[in-house]
């Protein structure tokens, strides 16, 4: 019964681990990607920046914003995009650990049921 309880101990540990794995590596992608963005945003404003200085005339300037805004948001889609993408892998990767974790519960519980039985 003892080794029982020690197989489950076990199993939860190794399923905790694994969660803090899948956090770890969301957390990281995700600061990766905050990172990149904000990166991204400091390109944007220095164009900016240099656009007021070289445009000739209003037109000219309110053109190359466009332009600047337009491409400013599509990264930004392709970011929001991408994060979905990384939140939605994590999900799938927690779907399956449960998953499994549920299985090996399952298990002990059947085997813990035969032992109570032949105890009985």
């Amino acid at each position: 019964m003892i080794e029982l309880f020690n197989k489950a101990n076990q199993s939860s540990f190794d399923t905790f681990r694994k969660l803090s794995d899948i956090n770890q590596q969301v957390f990281q992608k995700l600061v990766e990607q905050q990172l990149d963005l904000t990166t991204d945003l400091v390109n944007v404003s220095m164009k900016h920046l240099e656009q007021v200085g070289k445009a000739k005339g209003y037109q000219e300037l309110v053109t190359l914003q466009a332009d600047l805004l337009r491409d400013c948001g599509q990264k930004m889609v392709a970011t929001c995009k991408n994060g979905n993408e990384i939140l939605n892998d994590a999900r799938n990767s927690m779907t399956r650990l449960m998953d499994d974790s549920v299985k090996v519960a399952e298990e002990t519980v059947k085997h813990v049921s035969a032992v109570a039985k032949k105890a009985a």
